[in-house]
């Protein structure tokens, strides 16, 4: 079915906690190659999922950070977790702090990330509904690249009919959340 947006996928801005969030909600963020959740978004993350740091870090460590810039790790909920969320984690620098890749090599990994996390949403909840897709204002943190270039790229997107499969509920809106 399609939206009003078309195949596109459309963002709607929030202010709130992006992890008070409904049960089966993906959470996303944009992540480094190295295996480090130690500031910014991805700190919150870290404390709050645990079992997903454990997973993204050995993740990262069993490829080489250029293999993995422009893909992403979507982890399902660990059993027994107060929160059932699953954790998306878009790869679109190779490092982090001084050592992280310019904005346009960022935006550039952008957009083949968010598409192999969908593609990966698709996949892991075959036959069931997609939970609420929640997204931080992912790269203008500590990857310092402004948030509307991030937005307006995630909203050139498409998912077209053809690519979700039967039985899935998607509807292609992703809620951006900016803190209070």
């Amino acid at each position: 079915m399609e939206t009003q947006h078309g195949n596109n996928l459309h963002v709607i801005e929030k202010v709130g906690d992006i992890f008070d969030a409904p049960r089966r909600s993906v959470l996303i963020h944009a992540c480094n190659a190295v295996g480090s959740w130690g500031g910014g978004i991805a700190l919150a993350f870290r404390e709050r999922y645990p079992d997903a740091y454990r997973i993204y870090n050995t993740h990262c460590k069993r490829s080489l950070p250029h293999r993995l810039v422009g893909t992403a790790l979507l982890i399902a909920p660990r059993g027994g977790t107060r929160r059932e969320h699953y954790v998306g984690c878009l790869f679109t620098s190779k490092r982090f702090g001084r050592n992280k890749d310019s904005p346009s090599d960022i935006l550039a990994a952008t957009e083949p990330a968010m598409l192999d996390l969908i593609q990966q949403i698709l996949s892991e909840m075959a036959g069931e509904e997609v939970g609420e897709l929640r997204i931080c204002h992912i790269n203008s943190g500590l990857f310092a690249v402004p948030w509307t270039r991030s937005k307006i790229l995630i909203e050139n997107l498409q998912v077209g009919e053809e690519d979700i499969p039967e039985g899935v509920t998607f509807s292609r809106e992703i809620v951006a959340y900016a803190p209070e």
